[in-house]
């Protein structure tokens, strides 16, 4: 046993001799060379070896570097530069003078994609016929990974695709490893700022690189994330998602896509399934299918972290989180840039389906939308839903081949509640009641300002069991008239709002001016018919109003039989939350009594004569 041990130890003090002798042997110097021709040859990248090159023998025999850099052919700036670079070798190649790479490390290392680090042709090179590709090789012989792994650690991406916008992507940790010669599994790990806003995200994923670099496919694993910073709700946006991607490279049978299937994320509480397919080009083509089981937007721009009764702190908080960028002051007499040049730029077919929707504190059921963009004429033809017991539909057709974004919308909603309605968009609580609604509107712009200040177009409004708050009209005209004479009784009725069966408004919308041509009420008690006006920006009204009476004046006499009969007029002004009144009911039965005197007269000339 002991002889047997003794050779053992010997067989190993002789092997990790030996090795050593081989690699004190071997210069990795002599490969430099060697790896440069390799690189030139294979990408026509240059790689640039600036410091010698030495042996690293524990934990992993390697090649260490000093500064290295990889520049693309004619650009003037270098895509990957790094302090240092090592080479884990593969020792048996190492006896016949070759060497095989088993992995790549660079750390620290800067990555460039911008214009300067860009391939740039020379000056009177021959240009490729559309659709060709430079530099275009046989099938299958494309340039392949040919080292086990690449693993780049603490490193920073730039990304810059104009002069004016740049983007950084910090601490990348990459760990690319090549399991078969065409398939490499990708683990990724980084942090990208941008705008005051930072998004942290883990990535693993397998590539399919067996038609490269015609085509490659991949499965994205697991992708989580995790967004905070300016404009983003203090808990963050975070979830994860999965999804098979396509990338078609351009060639004589097709155009560049790029194919998103079997997507699925999560975002918060929401959630998207589907699909979304881009034909890229001089003028793309999207294709989007996406369905959720629910989708809150409130709970990701915030709005439900906010009071529930805080109208005025809603109303600046759209305003200051419609920018990523810090906000110093808001003026409301510029009006905002509706410019929508972006659509004139691709196509799109777009569906949307989304079992619950929540916006602004409304659930809404069963929310589809579709929608299609050809060259700046796009058409909303569906966006349906179920909301507050009703239904609605808002079809719209979207111009954007002008300098302003041009609107067309026919809204129609049925049998909604209103007050929940009003509440979500921070509106005083004036009525209550079911209501219908159906429009012909048209504007430039899409948000609060363009309906305020410039939409136009007809409306009409109809409010079934309908109430009326901060003001009893019956009961304040009859107390009125239960001053100024003792005919008729004080109503037993103390409620503080108006009730009618149904109410009917007629209105026509002119740049946030809505005037009223016809306004109807009836009840067992009542009937009102008036016209006015109100105001969408100030929340101001002014309508005259003629009330007819029909029942609560106490005992059956002359007057209260002149008085069911009599069409009190009544002027209603003032802001929505705060309504007043005119009503003159003295100089109404002054005038009444005039009246019924000069009947007298007329009946007693008219006896007289006969």
């Amino acid at each position: 046993m002991k002889r047997l041990l003794t050779t053992l130890i010997i067989l190993l003090v002789v092997i990790i001799t030996g090795l050593a002798a081989l690699v004190m042997l071997v210069n990795p110097n002599d490969f430099r060379a060697y790896m440069v021709k390799q690189v030139q040859k294979k990408s026509g990248y240059q790689l640039v070896l600036q410091d010698g090159m030495r042996w690293h023998v524990w934990p992993k025999l390697s090649i260490i570097t000093g500064s290295m850099s990889l520049t693309a052919p004619g650009a003037v700036q270098p895509i990957v530069t790094a302090e240092n670079m090592r080479l884990d070798v593969e020792l048996w190649p190492l006896l016949s003078h070759q060497l095989a790479v088993k992995e790549v490390m660079l750390k620290g290392a800067i990555l460039r994609v911008t214009p300067e680090s860009q391939s740039q042709k020379k000056e009177n090179s021959p240009i490729a016929p559309t659709g060709s590709t430079a530099n275009s090789v046989a099938k299958g012989e494309g340039w392949k990974l040919d080292i086990a792994r690449i693993k780049i650690a603490d490193s920073l991406l730039i990304w810059q695709r104009d002069d004016h916008e740049q983007l950084n992507v910090r601490d990348i940790n990459l760990l690319m490893e090549r399991d078969n010669q065409n398939h490499i599994n990708v683990e990724l790990s980084s942090k990208v700022s941008k705008n005051q806003q930072d998004l942290a995200f883990n990535l693993n994923a397998d590539v399919d690189i067996t038609d490269y670099p015609y085509r490659v496919a991949g499965n994205i694993d697991s992708f989580d994330y995790q967004l905070q910073g300016a404009g983003i709700p203090t808990g963050g946006i975070s979830g994860s998602g999965k999804v098979h991607a396509v990338y078609q490279k351009e060639t004589t049978d097709g155009p560049q896509t790029i194919s998103l299937q079997t997507l699925s994320f999560t975002a918060n509480e929401s959630e998207l399934h589907g699909s979304i397919k881009a034909i890229l080009g001089a003028h793309a083509d999207y294709r989007i299918d996406l369905s959720s089981q629910k989708l809150n937007l409130d709970n990701l721009i915030g709005w439900d972290l906010l009071p529930k009764e805080g109208s005025e702190v809603k109303r600046y908080y759209r305003i200051e989180n419609s920018s990523a960028k810090p906000v110093i002051a808001v003026s409301s007499s510029a009006p905002p840039d509706y410019s929508a040049a972006f659509l004139n730029d691709f196509n799109a077919n777009l569906t949307i389906n989304a079992d619950k929707f929540v916006y602004r504190g409304m659930e809404i059921d069963n929310l589809i939308l579709k929608a299609t963009n050809n060259s700046g004429t796009a058409e909303i033809s569906t966006l349906n839903g179920k909301l507050f017991g009703g239904d609605f539909s808002i079809p719209v057709i979207l111009d954007a081949t002008g300098n302003q974004l041009k609107l067309h919308a026919k809204p129609l909603l049925r049998n909604i509640e209103l007050e929940p309605v009003l509440k979500a968009f921070s509106l005083p609580p004036a009525f209550s009641g079911k209501f219908d609604l159906n429009g012909d509107l048209s504007g430039k712009g899409y948000d609060g300002y363009a309906i305020s200040h410039i939409w136009q177009g007809d409306l009409n409004f109809s409010l079934v069991n309908a109430k009326m708050y901060g003001l009893n009209i019956p009961q304040l005209i009859q107390q009125s008239v239960a001053r100024a004479t003792d005919k008729v009784n004080i109503p037993d009725n103390m409620d503080n709002f108006t009730r009618a069966k149904k109410l009917d408004v007629k209105a026509v919308l002119n740049r946030g001016d809505i005037k009223i041509s016809r306004l109807h009420a009836v009840s067992d008690l009542l009937n009102i018919d008036g016209q006015g006006k109100t105001n969408l920006l100030k929340q101001h009204v002014d309508v005259a109003l003629k009330v007819q009476i029909t029942q609560g004046w106490g005992k059956d006499n002359e007057l209260v039989s002149r008085l069911r009969k009599m069409k009190v007029p009544l002027r209603v002004y003032g802001n929505w939350s705060n309504l007043q009144y005119n009503l003159d009911i003295e100089q109404l039965l002054h005038n009444e009594l005039e009246n019924k005197v000069k009947q007298a007269i007329n009946d007693w000339v008219e006896r007289s004569s006969n």
